[in-house]
């Protein structure tokens, strides 16, 4: 437990439409950080469930889904504002946390400056490139995401890349996705760098837009007699009969309770990590930062990392070899790659070691929590 000290119990008001929660992508990210503090008093306002919020979570699920996403934008998260307004500061020392996705955070950002509060804002994701709207829509997305970071108190970045392409900032910090805490056991359980048999290599996550190459890899490897590449996720974007093949030779697996998958992570040999090479996609890219690359680091094994050159993931690993990095699109160069880690013994002890570093120092749980809690301290009491 992470402790801010001070005489004056200080309050976290967090106004996002990305809430803290112990699920999945940004909300458990949210939710190790402020579940970790303590001295601090968390509020959350809850996301709004007025007439227009459902009218427009309707027009979703329909064919004008576009038209929709549109009519949300004009909204500019107004119906947060009754619901920020009926909340009750219980500190004179106070701060709004918000993270830069969906409508949440332009409420955050009215509600900071009504009350005169210094605003924090993350940002995990380049949120302009991600809605289904039409073009003037999405400039003004852009628009106001570049406002948000400049009246910002604090900006955490996910990356280096996401720090560059917002722009210079005069409290702009690196705050990387902070992983879950393992057991000593499973930290402790490093690869014994065994070529004598096949190479298990390991990915969980989204297999809908990283689904078909992920897909041509599992076709190239699923007969290999020194490769097992096994996936973890939920609707894969392959053909029925892929998914019927995938799932009867046990290659692709369901996603699993905690427990279950930590286990499943420790059985492996080396992880990997995929991120995409669609030129519509690059801006993403460049920005966004793999939460999995840190939750893999924790267990002590190489990192193989498919992606673009460009991608914030390579230019980490490239910098103190940290990770081997295939950077063409093409299959075949990956499976050469992992053909190479498994038979040289001195390349899995070296990444093995880079990975075990990363996870005591730079990708530390500890670590990480540590910096957050000092970038909101500064906020109030400095």
């Amino acid at each position: 437990m992470v402790t801010c000290k001070s005489l004056i119990k200080p309050e976290i008001i967090v106004i996002s439409s990305v809430q803290p929660a112990p699920t999945s992508a940004g909300e458990i990210l949210l939710h190790r950080h402020l579940s970790q503090l303590d001295g601090w008093k968390v509020s959350v306002v809850p996301n709004p469930q007025d007439l227009p919020t459902r009218l427009v979570k309707r027009l979703n699920r329909t064919r004008f889904h576009t038209w929709g996403n549109n009519l949300n934008v004009l909204t500019h998260g107004r119906s947060w504002d009754p619901l920020c307004h009926s909340h009750q500061l219980s500190s004179q020392k106070a701060i709004v946390l918000t993270v830069a996705h969906g409508d949440g955070c332009w409420a955050a950002l009215r509600f900071a400056k009504k009350h005169g509060l210094p605003l924090v804002t993350i940002f995990h994701d380049w949120w302009p490139d991600l809605p289904i709207v039409h073009a003037p829509f999405r400039q003004l997305i852009a628009r106001r995401f570049q406002q948000l970071h400049d009246s910002s108190d604090l900006v955490l970045c996910v990356s280096e890349g996401m720090q560059n392409a917002l722009g210079s900032h005069p409290n702009s910090q690196i705050l990387y996705p902070i992983p879950a805490s393992l057991p000593s056991e499973l930290r402790s359980n490093h690869s014994n760098a065994d070529t004598s048999r096949p190479l298990r290599v390991v990915y969980f996550g989204n297999l809908y837009e990283y689904g078909p190459m992920l897909g041509e890899l599992l076709q190239g490897v699923k007969d290999h007699p020194s490769l097992q590449v096994q996936l973890r996720g939920k609707n894969p974007n392959w053909s029925a009969d892929v998914q019927k093949e995938m799932r009867e030779r046990g290659l692709w697996l369901d996603f699993a309770p905690r427990s279950e998958l930590n286990q499943w992570l420790s059985s492996a040999d080396a992880f990997l990590v995929t991120m995409s090479f669609d030129p519509a996609m690059r801006r993403r890219m460049e920005t966004s930062f793999p939460s999995k690359l840190l939750e893999y680091v924790q267990f002590g094994k190489p990192i193989v990392i498919w992606g673009p050159e460009y991608c914030a993931a390579v230019r980490w690993a490239k910098e103190g070899n940290k990770a081997i990095c295939v950077t063409s699109e093409n299959p075949a160069e990956l499976v050469s790659a992992l053909e190479k880690l498994q038979r040289t013994a001195e390349f899995r002890k070296h990444y093995a070691k880079q990975t075990c570093l990363a996870a005591q120092k730079q990708f530390n749980p500890l670590v990480i929590q540590e910096a957050f809690c000092k970038a909101i301290s500064d906020l109030v009491f400095i």
